[in-house]
């Protein structure tokens, strides 16, 4: 996704809060904590973690999945099993049968201007998943968390596999750790009960 204007993405995306990984303004990052404590609060959460290991700036979501499910949350989408394009579609048909959350989590890899970069983004809406490529896919989330990982507008799949490693690891990293703070040690997988298939 390609951000668009003051405060929305695709002009259908609201954020509600947002926080720059390479600044991380304290008081941004209690205000992105404590919205994302209330948008969950105290419901079942399911992370869905959108892209592929295959393009550098594409893996954030893997790799936020990977650390999540480090820390005993719920996740469909790790750099082991990746959430993408090819099966997107299969794997949101499971979701409610195998797992149940009350609410999903979708966190992707997005596009921006390059004074956005480095912008992780909180929406109480769905994303759309390559949409900077331009690929049709559903929407995935109930709430959305968006990674500024690189510039858009020209190109898109070569910036992409052009995207800085130091960019994707830092944001993957400072997203975890949002989710950490906003998600009790109580509300991780334990909060899901999955049914046998």
């Amino acid at each position: 996704m390609i951000p668009g204007g003051e405060n929305t993405i695709d002009n259908s995306r609201r954020i509600l809060a947002s926080v720059n990984s390479f600044t991380y303004d304290y008081r941004d990052k209690l205000a992105f904590v404590s919205t994302l404590k209330e948008l969950i609060d105290m419901k079942k959460v399911l992370f869905a973690c959108i892209g592929t290991d295959r393009a550098t700036g594409d893996c954030l979501g893997p790799l936020v999945g990977t650390n999540l499910k480090h820390l005993g949350y719920t996740v469909l989408g790790t750099l082991d099993e990746p959430l993408h394009a090819l099966n997107l579609i299969q794997e949101l048909k499971k979701v409610s049968s195998t797992y149940n959350p009350d609410i999903v989590v979708a966190i992707d890899a997005c596009l921006g201007k390059l004074e956005e970069i480095g912008n992780i983004t909180l929406s109480n809406s769905p994303l759309i998943p390559g949409a900077a490529l331009h690929k049709e896919l559903p929407t995935v989330g109930d709430i959305s968390i968006m990674g500024i990982v690189n510039m858009g507008g020209y190109f898109e799949l070569q910036v992409l596999q052009c995207t800085r490693l130091h960019t994707v690891m830092k944001l993957a990293s400072d997203i975890t750790h949002l989710i950490w703070q906003a998600v009790p040690a109580s509300r991780r997988d334990s909060s899901l009960n999955t049914k046998q298939i």
